[in-house]
């Protein structure tokens, strides 16, 4: 795929997507920490969101005439990217998630940038200019301020739950790099994260069945946990959406960008939500995102 398209989105609109996106992802962060203290292990968590998340974006098609198309040929590709995108991170975010802050969860993220230059270097998918090298040099080094600190401090006793996190950039930055790639002709972005979707619950339910016995320990109220998860599944459906569209239209190394916006939201949820505090270092950080989104912003 190119790197960009003649009908692709301006530059300014892409930015405000991945601002958007970014954003999203740290919300996502936020409810996952709010569900992790609710009392529903991760994989019931994983089994609701993906069931509301496959109805929401199967009613979004059904408006859209958007239906999914004949699975013939497209199984392969929505069996990996369903496990790239849904189920290991997933997993790797719910049980990190009771374990270290909101911010340094999302801070993790900002790796997959890293993850999806090396391979779009390794198999020349797209072109990787030196003006998004230095973004995420830039990128890398606001993480570094903020990381650094955390390893030094007593606290390195969360290396093994940082580690966990790490496996959901990881997983993020091979799957833009893998769809971009291998994007099945004729596929539209609603029918591409409807299938994935989809896919990921079929993947998930039998060892749902296994570990729960197939039913839900709902709660007998309405709980912060269960708001959570519908704040998530809502996060969700619009951050899936502006995902696909940009790896559709900007390339695979693009739209993990939008891992630098995250950390910053999702540090700022963490402020609002769980009266996280964090140190000026962060807020110069800050200056080096904005510096890595102007380059980043430069090439959409």
């Amino acid at each position: 795929m190119n790197d960009t398209t003649a009908t692709g989105p301006g530059r300014l609109l892409a930015a405000g997507l991945l601002i958007l996106m970014g954003m999203m992802w740290g919300l996502q962060f936020a409810m996952l920490k709010l569900t992790s203290q609710g009392g529903y292990s991760e994989i019931c968590v994983v089994m609701i969101a993906l069931v509301l998340l496959s109805l929401a974006f199967l009613a979004i098609s059904h408006v859209r005439g958007e239906h999914i198309r004949s699975l013939r040929g497209v199984v392969p590709f929505l069996l990996i990217t369903s496990v790239l995108g849904y189920v290991i991170p997933l997993f790797a975010a719910l049980t990190a998630a009771g374990e270290i802050s909101t911010g340094l969860l999302s801070l993790t993220g900002c790796t997959s940038p890293v993850v999806a230059v090396i391979i779009a270097l390794l198999l020349r998918t797209e072109r990787v200019s030196p003006r998004r090298v230095a973004a995420v040099v830039l990128g890398l080094a606001s993480v570094a301020v903020i990381l650094v600190p955390q390893v030094d401090a007593p606290g390195f006793g969360m290396a093994p739950w940082i580690l966990l996190a790490l496996v959901v950039p990881v997983s993020y930055g091979i799957e833009s790099i893998y769809i971009a790639r291998h994007w099945p002709a004729g596929m539209t972005a609603m029918q591409a994260v409807t299938g994935e979707t989809i896919t990921a619950a079929v993947l998930v339910f039998p060892i749902f069945a296994v570990f729960s016995g197939g039913t839900l320990p709902l709660s007998s109220g309405w709980t912060l946990a269960e708001t959570a998860i519908v704040v998530f599944v809502a996060a969700g459906v619009v951050e899936s959406l502006i995902y696909f569209y940009l790896i559709r239209h900007t390339g695979g190394v693009f739209v993990n960008f939008g891992t630098f916006v995250s950390l910053f939201a999702g540090i700022g949820w963490g402020i609002v939500l769980f009266g996280e505090s964090h140190s000026a270092l962060v807020w110069g950080a800050v200056l080096l995102l904005v510096g890595s989104l102007y380059l980043v912003s430069r090439e959409a």
